[in-house]
């Protein structure tokens, strides 16, 4: 049952990097001239904006959720993917522990995360299994989140600073691998791991049927929470299926709900105060896409999210809207903003560049 249209919320937050990139609307050109994107104009043109910082995936969700710092990955995670244990010490240290691939390139090696692998669970759980069971003597035990996200709890921080997932992917590792005090001991654990999964069955299919292998690891994110660090939000809600971002709705005590692709399927689920949505499957769509396929989803953006958002905040059915599209720049509205009739509607070129 949609929400009744006297009935008031707080704020909106909507989230899709790189939808707007500047890069994708110069090279779309004419093409991008020719849809109808009145509603988007608009609300972009009236709004104040603020450029952004360059700040990766996670750092971004902390800013954008109103945190003092980027919260620690694997712990966040860990506490959507095996909440048991998380909750039991949910203090304790944690360090994202997952499988990926690693091919040599001349005097390097690049890693391809597990995301590119499509590693089963049969797989992941198997390759686990003789990780813990060869590493037993060391008290070294991994946990399964997902096929492609294992987890280390450990009672006492360690002095390790890693290079995470997102920036280490396809990338030399040369000068990636991690530091610290531990460093040397992770680095003996991630070839030992190598030379053991090399010959695992798992492996030996994958290479029978021309898949690539899943031959290493890669540890990242680690951190423990600590209530100093994260500032409570009781009064807002995420919707995104990302689980760094419904661990962030855990440790701030926000309420989480399942992405939303359009605002009227958001209007069946919203609640009052401030509504953070995060569209997973288009943001995860738009590297690949081609340049009509990105034309198509802009147009659809246009359609199922800014033109209901315009006309809420005509009828005051929304307080304010704070737009992050991957445009170098950040959009802030109210319904007062609307009014400003000496801003004319500008070309997302001017706009987003």
């Amino acid at each position: 049952m949609s929400r009744p249209a006297s009935k008031q919320i707080n704020s909106m937050t909507l989230w899709v990097p790189g939808l707007l990139h500047p890069q994708r609307i110069d090279e779309a050109g004419s093409s991008l001239a020719n849809l109808q994107l009145a509603a988007l104009q608009k609300l972009l043109s009236k709004a104040d904006y603020r450029v952004t910082k360059k700040r990766d995936f996670e750092e971004q969700a902390c800013y954008l959720f109103h945190q003092q710092s980027h919260l620690p990955s694997a712990a966040l995670r860990a506490s959507v993917l095996v909440p048991s244990a998380f909750q039991q010490a949910p203090n304790d240290f944690w360090l994202s522990i997952d499988p990926v691939q690693m091919i040599p390139d001349r005097d390097t090696l690049v890693l391809i995360p597990a995301k590119d692998l499509a590693i089963t669970k049969q797989e992941s759980e198997a390759l686990l299994d003789a990780f813990n069971r060869h590493f037993a003597e060391d008290k070294v035990q991994v946990l399964y989140g997902a096929p492609d996200q294992w987890f280390m709890q450990i009672k006492q921080p360690i002095d390790l600073q890693s290079t995470s997932l997102t920036k280490a992917a396809y990338q030399s590792l040369n000068n990636a691998y991690p530091r610290g005090n531990a460093a040397n001991y992770w680095r003996q654990l991630i070839n030992e791991t190598q030379m053991l999964f090399y010959t695992h069955p798992v492996n030996e299919q994958r290479r029978d049927n021309g898949l690539p292998e899943i031959n290493s690891i890669w540890p990242w994110g680690e951190g423990n929470l600590s209530a100093a660090q994260i500032t409570p939000r009781s009064n807002a809600t995420i919707f995104t299926d990302c689980e760094y971002l419904q661990g962030l709705a855990l440790a701030t005590g926000a309420q989480r709900f399942p992405q939303v692709n359009s605002y009227q399927e958001w209007q069946t689920k919203t609640k009052n105060g401030n509504n953070f949505i995060y569209l997973d499957s288009l943001a995860e769509q738009i590297p690949q896409m081609q340049a009509t396929e990105w034309l198509q989803a802009v147009q659809k953006f246009e359609e199922e999210w800014m033109k209901p958002v315009l006309s809420a905040l005509n009828n005051k059915q929304l307080d304010s809207v704070f737009l992050d599209l991957g445009a170098n720049k950040q959009f802030y509205l109210t319904a007062k903003s609307l009014k400003r009739f000496w801003r004319w509607n500008k070309k997302l070129t001017a706009l987003c560049n």
